[in-house]
């Protein structure tokens, strides 16, 4: 007994492990992208979609073949029937069985079953692009909630510094103050300003939690507590040689899967087209079964079922025509609505290539805008420091106010706030770009 209490306090050290260990697991963007892809009830729901779409392209394929039906039937009737042997009336009952096997096999419909067949083929399709669609989106927004994430991260060890460089300066001036260098008021301001740093602590923390928040809800973590990401190493930006809007165009357009599934509407209005004029044309059908029946009365003799049942058997081979003739112009209305539909979906993907290519616009706009602010945010930043640091030793002789190099220290954060915010966001507007010439988002 006492050797099982040994062994399980010595895994419990073990098993603490493994669970602190599996609660701060650090997730990365292509984790976060998977997770959410599987998670998503809109893509869920976009694949349901999917798969319903693929179930209706099989039965088309599958309503051209013949169709096989068997009726089995009984009667049992009551009353005067005339006698079989003397031809006179008397109340009898009879039993009635029916036995009959019949196919149908469309020979001619004016190639309606085959062009249902094609635009079922292109529904399909079409769902199947709107699920990569979808996906797609959703993986751009959790990656701009990523990146968020980590120009937070940034932001708060930033502010880290910030703090632990206002603690070392209260130490130093409580040195000066001792000595009889500077005035205690200057301690108390800088003890102030410690403070602050402090709260801007706090300030970011809190900023951090929120985005964390913000990306696991996007990814419908259930528990959300514990949840954290991988900071991937970022190389230093520069300048990329970026294509042009029209040649972003020239690839996107062949390559986006909610223009290919514009493609496919219109392709389905087509072939509805041809299904509404198929209803103009007569239909073939050719008929073919057999059947039999087997009656038996009360006053029956000899009765023989199998003996009747093989009597009676009859088969037909037979062709239907059906010739529309007038139908309320129904048909005819179904086409004219057909040709409509091939507009509307002519409109709806030359509404979407616009659409894309004013994004494009924008994108590449966007990423010119971001890097400029980059360099300049860059430039600012050590600009900023250089001042501070200059700031810093007139502090420490006593030739600046404390004021002064608190205004100094806000003025080099605030730079680093805008520098930080510049390069996340000059990696999104980059990794948006790259997503329209079809690479993967991806940081690394």
């Amino acid at each position: 007994m006492r050797n099982k209490k040994l062994n399980i306090l010595f895994f419990l050290p073990l098993l603490s492990v493994a669970i602190l260990a599996q609660e701060t697991k650090k997730w990365t963007l292509t984790e976060c992208i998977e997770y959410a892809e599987e998670n998503n009830i809109s893509i869920q729901q976009q694949t349901l979609n999917a798969e319903y779409q693929n179930n209706n392209y099989r039965q088309k394929k599958l309503d051209k073949f013949p169709t096989l039906n068997g009726n089995v039937g009984y009667q049992l009737s009551f009353g005067r029937v005339p006698d079989e042997t003397t031809y006179e009336y008397v109340d009898q009952t009879t039993q009635f069985g029916r036995f009959s096997f019949g196919t149908s096999v469309p020979l001619f419909q004016g190639f309606a079953l085959r062009n249902e067949e094609k635009q079922s083929e292109a529904n399909w399709r079409m769902s199947q692009n709107e699920l990569e669609a979808a996906k797609n989106d959703l993986a751009i927004n959790i990656t701009a909630y990523y990146l968020q994430v980590l120009f937070d991260k940034e932001l708060l060890e930033v502010a880290h510094e910030q703090y632990r460089v206002a603690e070392e300066q209260v130490k130093n001036t409580q040195k000066l103050v001792e000595a009889g260098r500077v005035a205690e008021g200057n301690l108390l301001e800088i003890k102030s300003q410690s403070a602050r740093e402090a709260m801007e602590v706090t300030r970011m923390e809190n900023n951090l939690k929120l985005s964390l928040l913000n990306l696991a809800q996007a990814l419908d973590l259930e528990n959300p507590e514990g949840f954290d990401v991988v900071a991937p190493e970022i190389p230093e930006l520069e300048q990329q040689a970026l294509m042009t809007p029209p040649e972003l165009f020239n690839i996107a357009v062949d390559i986006m899967p909610r223009i290919e599934a514009y493609q496919h509407n219109l392709a389905s209005s087509e072939y509805a087209l041809k299904v509404a004029k198929g209803n103009l044309y007569p239909s073939l059908y050719l008929d073919a079964g057999w059947n039999t029946n087997v009656s038996k009365s009360k006053n029956s003799v000899d009765f023989d079922f199998g003996q009747r049942f093989r009597d009676n058997a009859t088969q037909y081979v037979g062709l239907t025509l059906r010739i529309p003739v007038f139908n309320n112009l129904s048909a005819r209305t179904g086409v004219k609505n057909a040709k409509l539909g091939i507009r509307s979906a002519q409109l709806d993907l030359q509404q979407e290539k616009q659409t894309l290519r004013k994004e494009i616009q924008q994108a590449y706009a966007d990423a010119e805008a971001a890097f400029q602010k980059f360099q300049s945010a860059r430039t600012a930043v050590l600009a900023y420091e250089e001042s501070l640091r200059y700031t810093e030793k007139k502090y420490a002789v006593g030739l600046v106010s404390p004021v002064d190099y608190s205004v100094a220290r806000a003025d080099y954060l605030k730079a680093q706030s805008d520098f930080l915010q510049s390069k996340y966001e000059y990696v999104l507007r980059t990794r948006i770009l790259d997503f329209y010439m079809g690479e993967e988002l991806a940081l690394d």
